[in-house]
């Protein structure tokens, strides 16, 4: 079952001078279940092809299809409500909110879903077990480190039970020992839960996590390997 569909997109920013292609014509499809590394030097427009499948940007020209669903005909409401309830993003800089503590930064997705209080708590503490620091619950970003971040950030995205994850660098502002860490956290989402995973990296080491690669160069997908 294809949960991420691209076809014939294009992204062009226009300013009074000069276009600049960010991407050029790309078409790919990702299965249920596969961990996909998007991989491609800096300016290479492999983050801006994970803000087209994530609905935080819309294509010039083409179409992007999520779940079935052509995303060029929903309305912001529409994209928003797909985005929370079937896309999980993990970033780099983590994106915690500094005052709230671990436990609160996972519950927030689900306060805007409209769960009720005890239920998300619940879930919210599973979900802190299931990326190993539970006994961080209390604590405020600023108290942890880079790798606990991370782990808060990954719990959080994982809040609505997402069918898909996706991650920007998530293992950028990382020691190598964190990043493994975090890396084997989402290996183990992607075989025992079957979250289907994008993962966009510039560190050619990530690949080996991977079901698939593909390298993009210029806005254009110019590899696609198994």
């Amino acid at each position: 079952m294809k949960v991420i569909e691209l076809v014939d997109v294009y992204k062009i920013y226009r300013t009074a001078y000069y276009e600049v292609h960010a991407l050029d014509g790309v078409s790919m499809e990702v299965e249920a279940g596969e961990f996909v590394a998007i991989m491609g030097p800096s300016g290479s427009g492999k983050s801006t092809l994970l803000n087209m499948i994530g609905c935080l940007d819309k294509p010039t020209k083409g179409e992007v299809i999520i779940n079935g669903v052509k995303t060029s005909g929903l309305s912001d409401r529409e994209l928003t409500k797909l985005r929370r309830d079937s896309i999980g993003f993990i970033f780099q800089q983590y994106n915690l909110i500094p005052t709230l503590t671990a436990l609160e930064n996972v519950e927030l997705p689900m306060i805007f879903r409209g769960v009720a209080r005890a239920e998300r708590e619940r879930r919210a503490k599973e979900l802190l077990k299931v990326v190993g620091i539970e006994e961080l619950a209390d604590r405020r970003p600023r108290e942890m480190s880079g790798g606990q971040q991370q782990r808060v950030a990954i719990a959080r995205a994982l809040a609505n039970n997402p069918k898909i994850l996706l991650c920007d660098e998530p293992t950028g502002n990382l020691d190598t020992k964190s990043g493994r860490q975090v890396m084997g956290i989402l290996k183990n989402l992607n075989e025992e839960n079957g979250v289907t995973v994008v993962l966009v990296t510039h560190d050619p080491s990530l690949s080996e996590y991977a079901d698939r690669v593909i390298r993009i160069r210029d806005g254009k997908v110019v590899e696609d390997v198994y």
